[in-house]
């Protein structure tokens, strides 16, 4: 038999005893405050998990409660991919309509071009002196301060580096046959906004033409013009490609010029709404699934009192009458949203077009409005949500029963340990005992065997 450092003196197993006596008063309580911390621990994952799958069905649930999303319009244009002469977005202002639009002329900015051998290096200097030159195009201008001795490659840098550019690219372009092309263009489009350059307060090098840079024309088709469309055989002008204001509610971009009218249908985004519902299904079935799973029997919320009120409230919600006095729906199962025999959704998108083709605004107020499903389950939800909604709350209870119980243990152990320190104390004291006696009897041993 081992003998430890306590049992040295005596020759018992001293050590092992202590061991004994301590493991029987201490493991089965210490076990039982196990098992409650693993419990407590298991309900807190299994409320986080509900509180996670409340939190995304509530997300769908505040998407839908949101008269905006039935008021979207949705564009559709024919034209052919690779060939689309329009871009056209639609406000929730956009009437419900159908036009023929076609863009007859695209909105530019203007181009200058220097003379045939008026150039052939960008080292040639543009004026000794210096002074003013003045870039203007309809409203907008800016000038730029010309150091003497600056060449045509300084000019065309200060130019494209300017401050207060409005949008006036310079360039050079060599032909390849000794000839260099000093290029100046706008991007500020529409009649009347033509680039102007006043070298009037600039002493050139040779002698400006008609208040312009010297040498520089506008070559043919180089004007700012504006853009044109036609819509239903009325043509409308702008300064620019983007029609803000010819259709109330639509946003018209023209791309290309096309040669023939394309159909414009704006309808209501039934498809947003549809991609809505279809989330707002999935997470509700996934909210039952886990409520299910987590009261199952033997689950850590077996019998929790919120999950079951709140699996009647979602039931008694989705069975009640939201529909308006003259609407043609009775409930939201009249327009594609179904229940099935396990307590969750299934989504027909058929049966959801055809009740939008019959009233798309009774369908709306199934959802939205003071008696709309998802009104109703939003309010529902706020108890539940958020940092003084049941869910936390009842994560903040069982996070303090877990850190009673830890007390508790922690203070029992502390119990153990002073209960083990006496143990060593009382046995400390008996195997000394026992060393003495043991000592005492060899000593008349040894004193009988010498008689």
């Amino acid at each position: 038999m081992a003998v430890g450092s306590l049992g040295a003196g005596s020759g018992l197993d001293l050590e092992s005893l202590v061991t004994d006596m301590v493991s029987a008063r201490r493991d089965t309580k210490v076990k039982l405050y196990q098992n409650k911390l693993e419990g407590y621990e298991a309900e807190l994952s299994a409320l986080g998990a509900v509180g996670s799958a409340i939190d995304n069905f509530n997300s769908f649930v505040t998407t839908l409660n949101d008269e905006e999303l039935f008021r979207g319009r949705n564009t559709a244009i024919n034209q052919s991919a690779g060939e689309e002469a329009l871009s056209i977005t639609a406000d929730n202002t956009a009437s419900n309509d159908t036009y023929s639009m076609q863009v007859d002329q695209l909105a530019k900015g203007s181009r200058l071009v220097s003379d045939k051998g008026l150039f052939t290096s960008g080292d040639e200097v543009v004026t000794s002196s210096g002074g003013e030159l003045t870039l203007s195009a309809g409203d907008d201008e800016f000038t730029l301060e010309i150091e003497p001795e600056t060449t045509l490659s300084q000019l065309r840098e200060q130019i494209n580096s300017a401050e207060d550019n409005f949008g006036v690219s310079a360039n050079l372009l060599d032909d390849g046959s000794g000839h260099l092309y000093f290029t100046i263009a706008s991007s500020k489009e529409g009649a009347g906004n033509t680039l102007e350059i006043d070298s009037s307060n600039l002493t050139l090098d040779s002698s400006a033409l008609g208040g312009f840079f010297p040498g520089l024309h506008i070559p043919e088709g180089g004007e700012a013009q504006d853009a044109y469309i036609i819509v239903d055989g009325i043509k409308i002008r702008n300064d620019t490609n983007v029609f803000d204001k010819a259709i109330a509610g639509l946003s018209i971009e023209a791309l290309e010029v096309s040669n023939k009218p394309a159909k414009v249908s704006v309808n209501y985004d039934k498809q947003t709404v549809q991609d809505t519902l279809q989330g707002f299904v999935g997470s509700y079935n996934e909210l039952i699934n886990v409520l299910k799973q987590s009261t199952a029997k033997g689950a850590a919320l077996n019998g929790n009192s919120m999950v079951r009120q709140l699996r009647s409230a979602l039931a008694t919600d989705l069975m009640s009458n939201h529909a308006g006095g003259d609407s043609p729906f009775s409930s939201v199962f009249d327009v594609g949203i179904e229940l099935l025999d396990n307590g969750t959704l299934s989504f027909d998108s058929s049966k959801f077009d055809r009740a939008v083709e019959r009233d798309y605004d009774a369908v709306s107020s199934l959802f939205v409005g003071d008696n709309g499903l998802a009104t109703s389950l939003d309010s529902l939800l706020d108890s539940y949500t958020g940092p003084g909604g049941m869910n936390n709350s009842l994560k903040d209870s069982v996070n303090r029963s877990i850190d009673s119980t830890e007390e508790s243990l922690a203070d029992y152990e502390e119990r153990m340990t002073k209960y083990e320190a006496s143990l060593r104390s009382r046995f400390t004291s008996l195997d000394t005992q026992l060393a003495n006696m043991n000592a005492q009897g060899n000593y008349l041993n040894s004193m009988l065997e010498n008689l």
